[in-house]
């Protein structure tokens, strides 16, 4: 049904004050951002330098959030120019700004608990449907989802139907409402051209690093700005702005040297390499993992370990590779699979790959697993804790098959109850425990205990099936032909710092990046190593133990071998959306924009730090040297 033109002027009369509504809505929404403790505040500046600093993010906390509650208006206006009647309008105008308001309202929530936006990868995540996986919500955080959405929805129809009714008719009130869209859009000018005129000046670095807490404030810029790459442009102009090259479409050289020298043993050993999602170094200990620490006094223990990220990613990909996460998206894009598995199939190992979680995102089987041909991509079951039991029933299976064979073995079991403890609900040795993880709720006051108990509850379960697994090999009389690995592929924090991080995949400090190491090898005397080891140094370790390949690990991997005890200077870590450079004294990150910041292994930063440029200059030609000249 069409509107005649009457009605057409008073629906954009409508929709103007619609948006004006929602812009007031998304600043409280958005107030969630403001609750980060750093926002604002530098010991770097000077009262005056803080004071400019707090104005601009006044100015442009208005302006911004007012512009992404306008974006609506870009369907809604060519919508009513077409006639089409009042209540498919108002039907579209409120579905598009519940939607709106929902996604800011939760990317709040994300970045007040992992200081990051809701990016590129957790967005192809839940489109897959694999949201459990990647968050493992509770039932009391799906009620509230649910909740949210509905609450928000009520709001949006009582405004639409209330500014119809009445407020948008008295003429007297355009006046106000034009000079209120024009003080917000000469925010938004003051905004950008604070970003923009202060290139050349030192605290244009602090306007940057500030303006991350607003959801797509760098893109809108960026995409408004006349020059392409524009918002690059200005953050280059400064020497101390880095920027990752994009690499994905450069064809590798990886390995360095083609056809590695191995020397095959007549018997060689299997090698099984259990990872638990979620793996805090402090959780080796007798109370939360009795079995796989009495396993560890068998083993050789390494207590220094670092994973080569703070996500899962990152983690497993610096296992199997031995290279930093920023070769990820080349390897990916080119399906090149790590030498040590090639090696492996060279040498005529059976594959058994048990994961619980996918392996399709991220795109394992697009790298690590690139050249297996037939393993499951998921575990059986319709639950972390189901399809963890599926990881070692299917284990125990694979070893009645393979122990026939006279070719040796090779086991990636792969845990996952761990990480979405939210979503575990089995048996609770560690009291008091939270009943259902509310998570939109965690702040700095929040009480560790309950939440950390839930946590060390799916720990305590992984625990039990890593003890069935070695149960197995011994029952198949394999334990003394076969080298295990236990490890995590990152830690998780639990606001550790009192910086209010939960979680993983927000910065590079211990309690994100440290995760226990077990090695069994059999006929070795169990210690304790105490210099500091990373996942870079697995691949390599077990290239020249294992399968006798005498080459140079720098021929593969930025790695030395895990018994190799000379000290590491650095390591180049990485999480989706940034990577970190992490020296005994210090952790830099860097951004994906190119601004870096530097802080204390705390992760507290440290006043007037200085790069390191020896450093710095040798982790860039890691990043380049598996790339073709």
């Amino acid at each position: 049904m069409e509107i005649n033109r009457p009605e057409k002027k008073l629906l954009l009369r409508w929709c103007g004050w619609f948006l004006l509504g929602n812009i007031v809505l998304l600043w409280l929404i958005s107030l969630k951002y403001t609750t980060v403790s750093s926002l604002g505040v530098s010991e770097y500046l000077t009262a005056k330098g803080t004071l400019e600093i707090n104005c601009y993010l006044l100015v442009t906390y208005l302006s911004h959030l007012a512009l992404l509650a306008c974006l609506p208006g870009i369907i809604l206006v060519p919508l009513i120019g077409c006639s089409l009647s009042r209540r498919y309008v108002f039907t579209v105008a409120i579905a598009l700004s519940t939607f709106l308001a929902c996604v800011i309202f939760i990317d709040a929530t994300v970045y007040v608990l992992y200081h990051f936006h809701v990016n590129g990868v957790v967005f192809n995540l839940v489109v897959q449907g694999l949201h459990e996986q990647l968050f493992g919500f509770s039932s009391y955080e799906y009620a509230l989802i649910i909740s949210l959405v509905a609450g928000f929805m009520l709001v949006e129809c009582l405004l639409a139907y209330w500014l119809w009714s009445g407020v948008v008719m008295p003429h007297k009130l355009l006046g106000m409402g034009k000079w209120f869209v024009l003080s917000l859009g000469i925010c938004l000018y003051l905004s950008y051209a604070t970003i923009v005129f202060s290139s050349s000046y030192e605290i244009n670095r602090f306007f940057i690093d500030n303006a991350r807490f607003l959801p797509f404030y760098h893109e809108m810029l960026g995409a408004l700005l006349p020059q392409r790459n524009g918002l690059l442009a200005i953050e280059r102009l400064q020497e101390k702005k880095f920027v990752q090259p994009d690499q994905i479409r450069k064809k590798l050289q990886y390995p360095l040297q083609q056809g590695l020298r191995c020397h095959v043993t007549k018997k060689p050993k299997n090698l099984v390499i259990i990872v638990i999602d979620t793996w805090r170094f402090d959780m080796l200990n007798p109370l939360v993992t009795p079995n796989v620490f009495q396993f560890s006094k068998r083993a050789w223990v390494f207590n220094q370990h670092v994973s080569g990220g703070n996500s899962t990613g990152p983690g497993i990909f610096s296992l199997f590779y031995g290279l930093p996460p920023t070769y990820w998206s080349s390897m990916e894009a080119q399906h090149q699979g790590p030498v040590l598995l090639q090696t492996l199939l060279q040498q005529h190992y059976q594959m058994g790959i048990f994961p619980s979680a996918t392996l399709a995102l991220p795109a394992f089987n697009k790298t690590v697993f690139a050249d297996l041909k037939k393993y499951n991509l998921v575990g059986e079951g319709d639950s972390p804790y189901s399809r963890d039991l599926s990881v070692t029933k299917r284990f125990r299976e694979f070893l009645t098959t393979a122990k026939k064979s006279r070719q040796p073995f090779f086991s990636f079991l792969f845990y996952d109850a761990s990480h979405t403890y939210c979503a575990f609900d089995g048996f609770a040795p560690f009291k008091p425990v939270i009943k259902d993880c509310d998570r939109f709720a965690l702040t700095s006051t929040t009480k560790i205990a309950p939440f950390y108990n839930r946590y060390k509850n799916a720990v305590y379960f992984v625990d039990q099936q890593v003890q069935a697994d070695i149960a197995a090999l011994e029952q198949n009389h394999l334990l003394d032909d076969t080298v295990i690995l236990i490890t995590g592929d990152h830690g998780e924090e639990f606001n550790d710092n009192h910086l209010t991080y939960w979680g993983h995949g927000s910065n590079f400090t211990r309690y994100q990046i440290q995760t226990p190491l077990i090695v069994y090898w059999p006929g070795a005397a169990p210690r304790v190593i105490h210099y500091p080891t990373s996942h870079f140094d697995i691949a390599p370790m077990l290239m020249q133990n294992l399968l006798g390949c005498a080459v140079n690990p720098s021929n593969y991997a930025v790695g030395k071998s895990l018994l190799d005890k000379n000290p590491r200077p650095y390591w180049t870590v990485g999480s989706y959306i940034d990577f970190g450079v992490v020296e005994p004294d210090r952790i830099t990150t860097i951004f994906p924009v190119g601004n870096y910041e530097i802080d204390h292994q705390d992760g507290t930063p440290i006043r007037d730090a200085k790069l390191n440029l020896t450093v710095m200059q040798q982790v860039f030609h890691d990043m380049q040297r598996f790339y073709q000249r």
